[in-house]
């Protein structure tokens, strides 16, 4: 048993099993930094790829795995969430509570092809218009957040910048890599 923020004594299996994982996903571009959003599949509000934590794969991995499969993006997300959000979910019979952590992925490439392409849209919106954007309560605050402290660490010189990005392939070809979220992934 744990407390609940009110000294409630709750079963700790009940929240482990509402709870589950985000990636915050950026890229640097010539024009600034950029955080890819998707819709949701039935009214189409601006989120986070987000899903329920994968057996056998780390809570960031498999925030990787959501980008992947949702929006197309291969990327490595950092092992520490910056944050954590709770919205409500629609269940057939009711509604829970879920508590979201959000990984930070950076951006490594988008696949032409990817599982739920077609089923949601996908955009690049600048930090500012993303936290605008976004639909979950308390969403766009750690978005900004993210993007203060990466200006804090440039600023300290204590930033590692990736690798400003390109504009996405459009070959039409399918990704050979496109079954894994990252090549770290692909060791596992």
């Amino acid at each position: 048993m744990i407390k609940s923020p009110k000294g409630l004594a709750v079963a700790k299996a009940t929240l482990e099993k509402f709870r589950q994982v985000a990636a915050l996903p950026y890229r640097l571009t010539a024009h600034g930094y950029e955080v890819v959003m998707i819709t949701t599949r039935d009214s189409g509000r601006w989120i986070l790829p987000k899903g329920w934590p994968i057996k056998g794969l780390k809570r960031h991995e498999s925030a990787e795995t959501e980008a992947m499969e949702e929006a197309g993006l291969i990327g490595s997300a950092a092992p520490k969430p910056v944050g954590r959000f709770t919205y409500i979910k629609q269940f057939p019979k009711r509604q829970e509570k879920v508590l979201v952590e959000v990984f930070p992925l950076a951006i490594e490439r988008q696949l032409d092809d990817w599982q739920e392409k077609g089923q949601r849209e996908v955009r690049f919106f600048n930090p500012v218009d993303a936290a605008a954007l976004v639909s979950d309560a308390g969403v766009g605050d750690l978005i900004l957040a993210f993007f203060v402290d990466l200006a804090k660490k440039k600023a300290a010189g204590t930033l590692k910048a990736p690798a400003t990005e390109k504009a996405p392939t459009t070959s039409g070809k399918p990704d050979e890599d496109q079954a894994s979220p990252s090549n770290s992934a692909v060791e596992r």
